[in-house]
């Protein structure tokens, strides 16, 4: 048997992770929520321990023995906080990252030689988010000085050395990482992903009737990630009239308010927009989704997968953009696939859905990635690889 933890923001992907590692491990994973109670997204039971920040000093400096008593430490995301572990404590640990976590780190410029946010999405937040200042303005000195240290390169390093492996979303991302930030001289790459198709990704989603599905699902969250400004240009100078789903209920609240004042001031987007801007019942949210034939991701880079897995399976076509490392990885693998950059010169292609023929390739592609017999394997491979 082995003694498995895991440490984690209150974020909603964390129960698939629970029930994932249950399945291949079961009985052997406790999860440290690193955030105060009442959790927003994972629920209260026993295989969660509270990880507050002030036990992070308990557990990693006065009072190690309970997380060296572990075979394995997995880092769920990596913000700065949570390299604390690796350099304070010799252990195994394995970085499953999310894509926000190493598609920008503070102490150097972006992943990717492209923008990750476009220039009239960059312009408008930066004009509703000019009169915040740095976070730092409200720390102490001494609090500012630690921030500063945990988010150095040198403390990246430090890290780095005790992590055996590093899971990214998509594999060409390992290179990508390794090659830009850096990685521990026996960092190992093993795949994983948050979510198994048949368990989570397409749970409750219709597989029938998509020929009439004509509505467009926009953006995953309300992040500028999202490109959502000149998303909602192509709509605004098209000619169909279809109802658009924009969902803002999750992410940056400053930015979802400038997405929304942009679309309630243009009259086409706001009679054909419907905002999804808090949390619905999950049958609620699902109905909306199975209306969308039809999905709009506009990020550079890599995000919202989950999403797009689920819409594919569902036959929806979906556009991504040309440059984003996504649409190269779907491309690979003769995925039915479209760019934004080919609906902006050919909004015809919104006229027809994907044929049976080409949602059933999709499909076939997914289950190869995604199924749950793919994926509970992978989850054995990637501790293993660790801990070996």
């Amino acid at each position: 048997m082995l003694k498995i933890a895991h440490i984690a923001a209150d974020e909603k992907f964390i129960e698939n992770a629970v029930d994932i590692f249950e399945i291949a491990f079961p009985n052997q994973n406790t999860f440290y929520i690193n955030a105060p109670k009442p959790w927003r997204f994972v629920k209260d039971r026993v295989i969660y321990k509270n990880f507050s920040s002030k036990k992070w000093v308990e557990y990693f400096l006065l009072n190690r023995s309970e997380m060296k008593s572990y075979d394995l430490i997995i880092l769920h995301s990596l913000p700065s906080t949570f390299l604390i572990p690796p350099v304070l404590l010799k252990q195994r640990y394995v970085w499953l990252g999310w894509g926000f976590d190493y598609y920008s780190r503070p102490f150097d410029k972006d992943l990717l030689p492209n923008p990750v946010v476009l220039e009239k999405t960059k312009k408008r937040y930066i004009g509703v988010n000019d009169n915040i200042g740095p976070s730092v303005k409200c720390l102490s000195v001494l609090k500012s000085l630690a921030k500063k240290i945990i988010e150095s390169k040198t403390f990246y390093n430090l890290a780095m050395r005790n992590v055996k492996v590093f899971s990214p979303v998509l594999p060409q991302e390992f290179d990508l990482v390794k090659n830009f930030y850096g990685l521990g001289k026996e960092t190992k790459y093993s795949p994983w992903n948050y979510g198994i198709l048949e368990r989570h990704l397409i749970k409750n989603i219709e597989l029938n009737n998509i020929d009439s599905a004509n509505s467009i699902l926009l953006g995953n969250s309300a992040t500028p990630t999202n490109n959502h400004f000149e998303a909602l240009d192509i709509i605004l100078h098209s000619d169909f009239m279809r109802t658009v789903y924009v969902p803002l209920s999750y992410g940056d609240m400053i930015y979802a308010k400038s997405v929304k004042e942009y679309i309630y001031n243009n009259p086409k987007l706001a009679s054909q927009c419907k905002v999804l801007d808090t949390f619905l019942p999950l049958d609620e949210y699902n109905a909306i989704i199975n209306n969308c034939g039809f999905v709009i991701m506009n990020h550079v880079r890599q995000q919202a997968l989950g999403n797009i897995v689920a819409m594919l399976y569902r036959g929806s076509k979906v556009f991504l953009r040309e440059e984003s490392v996504l649409y190269k990885f779907f491309k690979g693998l003769s995925a039915h696939i479209y760019s934004v950059q080919e609906l902006e010169i050919n909004q015809d292609l919104l006229e027809h859905h994907l044929t049976s023929e080409q949602i059933q390739d999709n499909r076939t592609l997914l289950k190869n990635i995604w199924s749950e017999l793919v994926v509970v394997d992978r989850t054995k491979k990637l501790v293993f690889a660790a801990i070996s």
